[in-house]
């Protein structure tokens, strides 16, 4: 897995990236799992055009994945962590109505061999715990409801 920092609109983000040859790429961003397509550029495709040219972005660099100033987006209401990647649950660190805080280890997850930690993106108090140890999970399934402070 590598860490990367990448500004979009001026905003700051820390994502992991599992595997960068998979296709599609399995990208994390503040707990939550995408599915990303990524494409090299194409030299003989002019791009698009623009009012004003803007320098192209500086190469992401590996980073702290808690590293503070990358701060998780705005939240209201319960959140459900889902599954970034299918596993089976390994151990469960958290039970309902336990306070958390951002990094806090939520799940582990075993996936062909490795042990995945589920962190929290944010400080808050769980609402629901889903799954239990030895349980099975696919890709986005709920693991853990909890609310943001």
């Amino acid at each position: 897995m590598k860490r990367y920092r990448v500004t979009v609109d001026g905003r700051i983000y820390d994502v992991e990236i599992d595997d960068p040859d998979a296709r599609p790429v399995t990208a994390r961003l503040s707990g939550f799992a995408f599915s990303v397509d990524v494409e090299p550029a194409r030299p003989d495709e002019p791009e698009p055009a623009e009012e004003a040219p803007t320098p192209g972005p500086a190469p992401a660099a590996p980073i702290d994945p808690l590293a503070t100033s990358g701060d998780a987006p705005a939240v209201d209401g319960p959140k459900a962590m889902t599954a970034p990647i299918p596993g089976v649950v390994a151990s469960v660190s958290v039970k309902s109505g336990q306070k958390v805080g951002r990094g806090d280890e939520l799940v582990t997850l075993e996936a062909m061999k490795m042990m995945n930690v589920i962190r929290s993106p944010w400080d808050g108090t769980v609402a629901n715990v889903h799954v239990s140890e030895g349980s099975r999970v696919v890709q986005g399934e709920p693991l853990v409801t909890f609310v943001p402070t």
